[in-house]
């Protein structure tokens, strides 16, 4: 996979998935405790999320990276917007602030 097609491959992504979680393992099967606690942090949410191995294809990372312009991994992506990675996401949570983001991208509105 070309690093175009890899930008490629995240962009439909983002568009396909009202939530989108970029995460080393999957949801599933996540392969450390950022990824792990972000996921559960999305399911608290009750609303469906993609997820995407970003460790099957190392280079993948950083087309990833290079797109949201954030460093690490996990990166959770909201109705198309980048929001951020497990602390600012679980801080989201914690404050009520990911489930109106949430409630927003799954009512068609924006947060």
């Amino acid at each position: 996979m070309t690093k175009d097609e890899m930008l490629a491959d995240v962009k439909r992504r983002i568009a396909e998935n009202k939530i989108m979680l970029f995460m080393k393992g999957t949801a599933n099967a996540p392969m450390c405790g950022f990824s792990h606690q972000t996921a559960e942090v999305l399911r608290q949410t009750g609303k469906p999320f993609g997820d995407k191995n970003v460790l099957e294809l190392p280079e993948y990372r950083f087309v990833l990276s290079e797109h949201s312009g954030w460093p690490t991994i996990p990166q959770v992506f909201i109705d198309g917007e980048f929001v951020g990675g497990c602390d600012i996401v679980t801080e989201l949570y914690q404050s009520g602030e990911l489930q109106k983001k949430v409630d927003a991208a799954f009512a068609g509105a924006t947060a």
